[in-house]
């Protein structure tokens, strides 16, 4: 018995030599697969199939002036007018259900009889890692504001949140100088996608793609994109008009002409 105990161990121990051995013939065999045999692609640090033939460089053909650390200048840079008419509807017509949280808490003035106005820019570095605004308000109380955003959506549309200005200050202290001016970051955008159950679901951050519930920008190229698209806005809430807002506004390109005139005012990039 003892014999045949030996014998069985001396097997199984063969076939879990022979077990390992495979293993590491199979790791070798798919490192030359995916990188190929070492003569195939040169001393290069590539990460080739080895199916190719070797590259020199070539000449410059197109000369910009390569410059790395330039991209934290202002490139693209979007504006909006904000006004009542460009809110979707009226205080009145709030549908029935809406949270507590987005209601009224004075006494609404339809658009058309409001004066309230404002004017904002929104200016992208180059390497899309900073965004600058600067919206002035004109005919609003700072202090009857209670929420400023921006929202992804179409004209008309009551679109996510992208920015929540109120989740790092006081928004009628920002405005109290009748100017918000404000560095966005990724953090900022990335932020704006943590609501929570059905209403987060339904306002916490703009979807890359629309049948994608959950995957959401998170980056200012995400939003330089949607700008891009024309379906990026500001919106202005006040105690009056909390739910749709009390003024509104689409952003819209600023020509290259009034961009290169109007540097200077932007602000540095950090």
């Amino acid at each position: 018995m003892k014999f045949v105990r030996f014998l069985l161990m001396t097997i199984r121990g063969f076939f879990t030599i022979l077990g390992i051995v495979a293993g590491v013939a199979a790791m070798v065999i798919a490192y030359f697969v995916i990188t190929g045999p070492p003569d195939a692609g040169g001393s290069g640090h590539g990460h080739g199939h080895g199916m190719l033939d070797p590259k020199d460089e070539i000449p410059v053909v197109f000369d910009i002036g390569l410059d790395p650390l330039a991209g934290g200048e202002i490139g693209l840079v979007y504006q909006s007018w904000l006004s009542p008419q460009q809110e979707a509807e009226e205080e009145d017509d709030v549908p029935a259900g809406a949270p507590e949280q987005f209601l009224s808490t004075e006494p609404s003035t339809d658009r058309e009889q409001r004066r309230s106005r404002g004017h904002a820019t929104l200016a992208f570095n180059r390497e899309l890692s900073r965004a600058y605004v600067h919206l002035e308000i004109a005919n609003i109380d700072p202090d009857d504001i209670n929420l400023v955003h921006i929202h992804c959506g179409r004209p008309g549309q009551l679109g996510p949140i992208m920015v929540d200005f109120g989740a790092t200050g006081d928004v009628a202290e920002y405005f109290a100088d009748g100017v918000l001016s404000y560095e966005v970051t990724n953090a900022d955008i990335a932020a704006a996608t943590q609501g929570e159950g059905i209403v987060g679901a339904l306002t916490a951050g703009c979807p890359i793609i629309q049948t994608i519930p959950g995957d959401r920008h998170r980056t200012i190229a995400g939003m330089a994109h949607i700008a891009a698209e024309g379906e990026l806005y500001f919106n202005v809430h006040t105690v009056q008009q909390t739910f749709y807002g009390d003024i509104r506004g689409q952003l819209q390109p600023v020509p290259d002409d009034q961009i290169a005139d109007a540097r200077i005012d932007l602000p540095a990039a950090g």
